[in-house]
């Protein structure tokens, strides 16, 4: 077949023609045979239209019958092969007279390839087209290529719906491919792990990245922990530090649990240590993990406060509302009590900054708050016994008079609170003791009218509860008079002073009056 073919390419397809024409020229063709190749094709090409007599019609009509059946026995021998790819053509002569009386036919465009074959026609000759297998096989290769590129169109868009491309999230926020996943319905599976490296909540690896992965399929990433809170930490000297080196410190071995706290200090210089704290009382420091909570202090050195703060006027508020003024405002206060006969208890009396004056923070003032009135403890010597309770009002008073060897009877001896000092309603208030003087201690006659069981409590009550170190002797002596009598006594009705000892006789019981009176006879 390619051989065939090459008959028409190039300078062999003008050799072949020129060998067609060779051959027409050849062959003798009578008119029979002309007029049999005409008919058929004339009859099939259109339907016969007379122009001339019909006698002259019907001739061609029965050779067209009669060689028909040849043609079609020509027509089933050719192979498809040699059909294939052939043009018609017929080329146009000028018209002879009898020519004219023939049946026309219309002009054809397009003869069908199926009814082609050899005209022994000598102005006719068939040519094949050389590019009609090449163009038949291009139509194939374009109608398979564009099926292909149908089905991989419809797969790519498949692919595309059912896939997305996993971005670079390694040293980014573990929060940013939690969001993307959600998004673009992915499976999320974090692994956290300790990285010194990495802060807290950062990428560390992702199994799949600049890559696409199936929806719904797992991605699974590595996220750090940070440091290991665990690990133990070699404490550096602070005291031998500024500020700024112990916050580099701290960054750079991640402490992140030892905090630096700045304070004003009136002795240390602005940056310098103050005092390094570890929270947990029960830590050693070098025993001290990243994990363990401390304080570490640095001084910012001494605190100056501009003068922009006014003064109140405090005179007749309450001790609170200045407290509270001092407290909003950093002013340290100071507070002192004083009675008032005008001002009541609780309430302010003065001040030390006078009212508009300008002050800073931690600038100090002094108030002086009332007690109220105050109960002054009189001057006693000025009253008698007997005005002494009714001249201490508010004060609980007890007067006493005793025996005295110096101070007249019924004056004034002394008081156990000093006169002048005064109480206010929240004091402790004590018991005032007056004591007026009684005088010499004056013995009354005790014989024959006191038994000695008596005589304890008439000394006590009479003498000693009033100041008067009296005391007394007994003695016994043989006496007609009651048993246990007094019937004799050192002194009595007499001064005496207070600090004396009475002899006191006490009868015996043993004698009869008659020897009494004897015994008194003789003696």
């Amino acid at each position: 077949m390619s051989d065939f073919l090459s008959n028409f390419s190039g300078e062999n397809y003008e050799k072949t023609r020129e060998n067609k024409h060779k051959q027409k020229e050849q062959k003798k063709v009578s008119p029979a045979e002309m007029d049999e190749e005409k008919a058929p094709t004339d009859k099939k090409m259109s339907p016969a239209v007379p122009f001339g007599p019909k006698n002259k019609q019907e001739a061609p009509q029965e050779t067209a019958q009669q060689v028909r059946p040849v043609k079609e026995t020509q027509k089933q021998k050719r192979e498809p092969e040699e059909l294939d790819g052939l043009i018609y053509t017929k080329k146009r002569t000028k018209k002879k007279k009898f020519d004219s009386k023939k049946e026309t036919t219309p002009k054809q465009t397009a003869p069908e390839p199926a009814s082609v074959n050899v005209s022994k026609n000598p102005d006719e000759f068939v040519e094949t087209d050389p590019t009609y297998k090449n163009k038949r096989r291009r139509k194939f290769i374009f109608i398979g290529l564009g099926s292909a590129a149908a089905a991989a169109l419809l797969f790519f868009g498949y692919y595309q719906l059912t896939h997305v491309k996993v971005p670079d999230f390694e040293g980014k926020e573990l929060s940013e491919v939690r969001e993307w996943t959600a998004e673009n319905g992915v499976k999320l599976q974090v692994e956290q792990k300790y990285d010194f490296d990495k802060e807290a909540n950062l990428v560390i690896h992702q199994t799949v990245k600049n890559k696409k992965i199936k929806k719904g399929k797992e991605l699974v990433v590595d996220a750090s922990l940070g440091a290991d809170p665990e690990e133990q930490i070699t404490l550096p000297e602070f005291k031998e530090m500024k500020i700024n080196d112990a916050k580099k410190w701290i960054t750079e071995k991640k402490a992140d649990n030892l905090a630096i706290i700045e304070e004003y200090s009136d002795k240390v210089a602005a940056g310098d240590f103050v005092k390094f704290e570890i929270t947990n009382k029960d830590v050693k420091a070098e025993e001290y993990k990243r994990k363990d909570k401390a304080k570490l202090y640095f001084s910012k050195g001494k605190e100056v406060f501009e003068k922009n703060i006014s003064m109140p006027d405090f005179a007749g508020k309450t001790k609170e509302e200045a407290t509270e003024w001092a407290k909003k405002n950093e002013i340290t206060l100071k507070t002192e009590e004083a009675d008032s006969d005008k001002i009541e208890a609780g309430k302010v009396i003065s001040q030390s900054v006078s009212k508009e004056t300008k002050v800073a923070k931690r600038d100090s003032m002094t108030i002086t708050v009332s007690t109220g009135k105050a109960m002054i403890v009189p001057d006693f010597s000025q009253f008698t016994a007997e005005e002494a309770e009714g001249k201490a009002e508010g004060l609980q008073v007890q007067v006493k008079q005793l025996y005295n060897n110096t101070v007249p009877y019924g004056r004034f001896i002394s008081q156990s609170v000093e006169s002048g000092r005064k109480f206010t309603e929240k004091d402790d208030k004590p018991v005032i003791q007056v004591v007026y003087s009684s005088g010499k201690p004056y013995i009354k006659d005790l014989r024959d009218s006191t038994l000695e069981g008596d005589l304890q409590k008439i000394f006590y009550d009479e003498y000693q509860s009033k100041g008067a170190n009296i005391s007394y002797q007994v003695y016994y002596v043989d006496s007609t008079v009651t048993k246990g009598t007094v019937v004799k006594m050192s002194n009595y009705n007499e001064f005496v002073p207070i600090d004396s000892v009475i002899q006191i006789g006490i009868s015996k019981g043993n004698l009869k009056p008659e020897a009494n009176k004897d015994t008194e006879s003789s003696d």
